[in-house]
């Protein structure tokens, strides 16, 4: 294997062990106004965009931030807590757990008299040359990201502090800058407000839905850009677009309840799924939900002038009757009338098989 085949090898681990899974919705992302997006990452919905290099890069930016801490804990100039005292980074969150995150660190000591003894937030960033000079040029760290600004105040208002300390890292030649922002509490109020209306809506929410020509979804790959628009379902069978699944904001822990089981889903079971697994009706535009003829075993639809049905392994019939990767690869046709009836002969013919991946490269979209 050559220098060269081997990192690519270590970008394709590194991709396929990023599949979208986290447990919660972050402080980190809240400040993203499309709740659309938001909500669809936080059912696990659409596809990982980033590459390996990526990766790699976004793990260098962690390991610059734990040496900044290592740096002002050898200095002992002022007090700092980067982890609890069971050693985890400290935690805050909120909406029974789902909206949550980490911050990087706490400090005390900062300020002069008489705030000497005030406890602060600490937010550590790494920048590229270009946009540390975009940073340095304003001279403002919450006009330099709105995502950013959002994740300190969102920090600050669960930890109840009143002020936080930036530090951005020049990743070129290790320039720092840094600012003290005082806390606004109106920008926490609406991070909840938009947290609780993407956690507890059972479709995606409007705001922020972002159009298939906006510029911004021209730089993702088709598969994402039809996923998030609703024409075809995820590549992802699991709990969390299953219809039956819901989060629990009445109790602490970010639960997951099966509605259809009335059980708990740890992560782990969110990841697996089951056989019983049926796709959310939000989740797909080109098929019309018909809500009447659906229930706890079978969920209808309908396109153009056919009907087909959604079903766990009980309800399972003859004719258009699919499981959930079933009808996720028909989806990528558009419920096309002739891929459907195909797909009706091949489980005529083998009783309880599945529908093949459907090759995009030569079916019509």
């Amino acid at each position: 294997m050559s220098l060269v085949s081997m990192f690519d090898e270590i970008d394709k681990k590194l991709e396929e062990n990023n599949r979208q899974s986290r447990g919660h919705l972050g402080f980190s992302i809240i400040g993203d106004e499309d709740e659309h997006k938001l909500w669809m990452n936080f059912h696990w919905c659409l596809p990982n965009t980033f590459s390996g290099r990526m990766l790699r890069l976004f793990d260098l930016g962690n390991r610059i931030e734990d040496q900044v801490i290592d740096n002002i804990k050898e200095s002992k100039l002022c007090g700092i807590a980067s982890h609890d005292e069971d050693g985890n980074q400290i935690r805050v969150s909120s909406l029974g757990g789902h909206f949550s995150g980490s911050c990087d660190a706490l400090f005390r000591g900062v300020l002069p008299p008489p705030e000497e003894d005030l406890v602060l937030l600490g937010e550590i960033k790494s920048a590229n040359d270009k946009r540390f000079k975009e940073l340095q040029k304003l001279g403002d760290y919450e006009l330099w990201s709105e995502t950013y600004k959002w994740q300190i105040h969102c920090y600050m208002g669960g930890l109840g502090l009143t002020k936080c300390m930036v530090i951005v890292v020049n990743k070129n030649n290790s320039e720092i800058y840094t600012q003290i922002i005082d806390y606004d509490q109106n920008i926490w109020e609406k991070a909840l407000e938009r947290a609780e209306r993407v956690i507890t809506s059972e479709g995606p929410p409007k705001y922020g839905r972002k159009s298939e020509k906006d510029y911004m979804l021209k730089t993702e790959s088709k598969t994402y850009v039809d996923i998030y628009s609703r024409k075809r379902f995820p590549e992802w069978v699991n709990c969390r677009n299953c219809a039956f699944s819901k989060p629990v904001t009445t109790s602490n822990g970010a639960n997951w309840i099966c509605t259809r089981s009335n059980k708990l889903l740890d992560l782990e079971a969110q990841k697996a799924s089951c056989e019983n697994h049926l796709w959310n009706p939000h989740l797909i535009t080109t098929a019309t939900h018909l809500p009447e003829e659906s229930n706890d075993d079978v969920i209808a639809y309908e396109s153009g002038v056919i009907k087909f049905y959604n079903a766990t392994p009980k309800a399972m019939q003859d004719g258009p009757y699919y499981s959930s990767p079933e009808l996720r690869e028909l989806s990528k046709t558009g419920f096309d009338t002739k891929q459907m009836r195909m797909a009706q002969e091949i489980k005529k013919e083998f009783p309880g098989s599945q529908v093949d991946v459907v090759n995009e490269a030569i079916v019509p979209f």
